[in-house]
């Protein structure tokens, strides 16, 4: 999921591939050649500072200019290499194409290699320049990459040099490097290149931390434990860090008892760091100096921004940068995953990953503006998981809206910023308002300039237009614009082919909700076709495609059943406008809508509709001879619904009897097992809306625990009974219920988060 999400975000120019499959040859010699004198620290932050000038140009949509920075030192600089790299890697994660794949490869393991050969150079100048010619010396002049089991030599030889960083800035980017070759490589159809992948994976990870431990003088599991022991005992719930007080004060925060987080978690240790060597972390002692994210004052924020040097900027962020994306990518991560990754020595806190993500974007360094797309992308995307009242406070939504409005003034033209705002606002509740920017951001941006023949990508990003669509979409649904929303998906159906059924399948549930049931009704059955089509294609069929698979087919087979028990309806056909009616007990759309977390930002009236309707199916005590009856999961999911809409709606005590009324069919539910746990889940969610007490709060981690231990008994319980029959299990996998089942894994550990906040208050 999270990785869907960040696919989207930009698309590479044709031509660009193009230069990277011919002049890959130059590049690589580039790297391995170790005649050439090493470059001036003012040519180092020259690149630096060219590479994020191409790095502004591409997030503002100016590809090409972007495009020429990179090209123009692609093959003297590894600065450049690296950013070069990065966007043939978007393209490749984008396109999921094997020969844009390879072409990233490629790019990445030139810039890798480079990276690598000009860290040697500048050990080996550095130990020259001392005459130091000694064993350990020697042993040391490998790079870390080679080797990431000798820590307490490494911290030996970077506590002994006096001079700028340059080295670990080339170690920084060889490390980015690996992970994005990493990355990619799982989109391979190979196991040797699974295990090629996780290997390196774990290599840049390692690599990480030591940079980590070397720039704060803590371990990461020290450093995370630290900071969850301030904020609970030092800092308190209220607490804001005096960078943002300051900036909602408009004045600098004085010296008082109340610290910055980041002032009292990452001052060095005084062995490991000198003061010639990284002025940085001067500035990090004291608050003043880092600025809030929108100060008033312009002035001084860019004489700070100017004061400070762009390798010791690029270090701080980068490091901060790698090592919070990786422990926000983990734990975001399905539990299987986690134990895995756990014995392997990987560990996940996100409020840890979101502090250290911050504190990249503070620094204004290199990476600044991914820790800003990182964060609000995150943030923007947990409304696929929680409701928006039970945020967790590790990043709140002032923060997201001040990040979201320095890059709108930094990236006047980046539409990727306006999508951004189009998620946040439906997060704030401002639903119309959001689809509004949503569609602008969709629009094609008209220059009459521009020659014709041009390639429209590079002005264009055609992905970054379907995100907006889908969102716009999804908008108008909850707004309960279903004729437009309908068109919408069948316009996404058109211009993307990601999962070309599904956005069929939402398409004809608007035109359902719309009660064009003969219409639906011909639609849905051309979903069935357009998933043999990709199978054919060789291609693996994702969860929410199984998902829609499964309900038409159910619908097929209820609509055989009452033709075999009325005579009257075999001349019917096997699914028009009448009998979809009959056989769809549970509203589509609505079980659309909850699966993505959108019963909250439904309209009252909307709400009140589906509450009676709910109550209606579920409470007729005489159904007519031809109604269908809801099966037991179905019975079970509209009691899941109801209970919902009656917490949105303020009767929490409805809502509680519907909700325990739906975990007690348990024993009755044999499809859609996903139900009964997400019941589980809502009844600790309630709890966390009613007044909190000790008591409420210990029910509400009860009922997560038993949500989140579910699937793993249910699967363990099918297992033994299958010994003693010949009946065969299905696992989550094989009914498209494997996606259901981690984000509610997500959802869990959100509202576990939330919880501690309310236990702090």
């Amino acid at each position: 999921m999270f990785r869907q999400q960040l696919s989207h975000l930009t698309k590479l120019t044709t031509s660009t591939l193009k230069y990277a499959s011919t002049n890959t040859v130059t590049l690589l010699s580039m790297a391995t050649s170790t005649e050439d004198p090493m470059p001036s620290q003012a040519l180092i932050n020259f690149w630096i500072q060219e590479t994020q000038r191409g790095l502004d140009a591409f997030f503002d949509d100016q590809f090409e200019t972007a495009q020429i920075i990179f090209v123009q030192h692609v093959t003297e600089s590894p600065f450049h290499a690296v950013g070069y790299a990065m966007i043939a890697y978007v393209e490749a994660m984008l396109g999921f194409e094997p020969e844009k794949i390879a072409n990233a490869l490629q790019l990445i393991h030139t810039a890798e290699a480079m990276a690598r050969q000009f860290g040697k150079r500048a050990r080996r100048r550095s130990w020259k320049s001392k005459g130091s010619t000694t064993a350990d010396d020697q042993e040391s002049s490998n790079s870390i990459s080679e080797s990431c089991k000798d820590s307490a030599q490494k911290k030996r030889y970077f506590s002994s040099r006096n001079d700028q960083p340059i080295d670990i800035q080339y170690v920084l980017l060889e490390t980015n490097c690996m992970l994005m070759s990493a990355t990619i490589q799982f989109l391979r159809s190979s196991w040797i290149e699974y295990m090629k992948a996780a290997y390196k994976l774990r290599k840049a990870y390692k690599m990480y931390e030591h940079l980590f431990e070397t720039l704060t003088g803590q371990k990461v599991l020290e450093y995370a434990a630290n900071l969850k022991g301030l904020r609970q005992q030092k800092l308190g719930p209220n607490f804001v860090p005096a960078r943002r007080r300051s900036d909602a004060q408009g004045t600098e925060p004085a010296n008082t008892d109340t610290v910055s987080l980041s002032s009292v978690m990452t001052t060095p240790a005084p062995h490991l760091w000198t003061e010639k060597r990284f002025g940085v972390f001067r500035h990090r002692k004291s608050n003043t100096d880092l600025g809030p994210l929108n100060r008033k004052k312009k002035s001084e924020s860019s004489s700070r921004k100017q004061s400070s040097d762009p390798g010791e900027t690029a270090i701080e962020s980068g490091i901060f940068f790698g090592i919070g994306l990786f422990s926000l990518i983990f734990s975001l991560l399905p539990p299987k995953v986690n134990k895995i990754l756990n014995t392997l020595g990987f560990h996940s806190s996100r409020p840890f990953a979101i502090h250290l993500l911050q504190e990249s974007y503070y620094s204004q360094g290199l990476y600044s503006s991914l820790s800003a797309l990182t964060l609000l992308a995150y943030y923007t995307n947990l409304s696929l998981f929680i409701h928006p009242q039970l945020l967790p406070r590790s990043f709140s939504l002032e923060n997201a809206r001040i990040i979201l409005n320095e890059m709108k003034v930094r990236y006047t033209q980046g539409k990727i910023w306006k999508l951004l705002e189009g998620k946040l606002c439906k997060m704030e509740g401002r639903t119309r308002q959001g689809v509004e920017i949503l569609r602008d951001a969709r629009r094609r941006r008209q220059d009459p300039d521009m020659d014709s023949k041009h390639d429209p990508m590079v002005n264009e990003l055609a992905q970054l237009q379907a995100l907006a669509v889908y969102e716009m979409g999804w908008g108008q649904l909850f707004l309960g614009d279903y004729f437009q929303a309908a068109e919408t998906f069948l316009r996404l159906e058109r211009m993307n082919n990601w999962s070309r059924a599904f956005y069929h399948y939402i398409a004809t549930c608007c035109i359902f909700a719309d009660e064009a049931y003969d219409k639906a009704a011909t639609e849905f059955l051309k979903v069935p076709a357009l998933l043999d089509r990709k199978r054919q294609l060789g291609a693996r069929l994702l969860p929410n495609e199984i998902f829609a698979e499964r309900k038409i087919k159910r619908w097929k087979e209820k609509v055989r059943e009452l033709q075999s028990t009325d005579t009257n309806l075999q001349s019917c056909n096997s699914l028009d406008g009448q009998m979809l009616r009959e056989v769809a007990v549970v509203h589509p759309l609505w079980e659309l809508i909850y699966l993505w977390n959108g019963t909250s930002q439904l309209t009252d009236e909307i709400l009140g509709s589906m509450k009676t309707r709910l109550r209606s199916t579920l409470l007729c005590p005489t159904p007519s001879s031809q109604c269908v009856q809801p099966s037991p999961s179905e019975r079970a999911f509209l009691l899941l619904l109801l209970g919902v809409v009656e917490r949105e709606l303020g009767d929490f005590e409805a809502s509680a009897e519907f909700l325990l009324a739906s975990v007690a069919m348990e024993p009755q539910v044999e499809e859609d097992v996903w139900i009964i746990p997400y019941a589980m889940y809502e009844i600790a969610a309630l709890r966390c809306f009613e007044p909190f007490t000790p008591t409420r709060a210990k029910e509400a981690r009860e009922w997560i625990r038993r949500s989140e231990h579910f699937f793993s008994k249910r699967t363990t319980n099918e297992a033994s009974n299958s010994n003693s029959n010949s009946s065969s299990t299905h696992t989550p996998q094989d009914q498209g219920d494997a996606d259901w089942e981690s984000r509610l894994y997500v959802r869990c550990q959100l509202l576990l988060e939330k919880l501690d906040d309310m236990a702090d208050t």
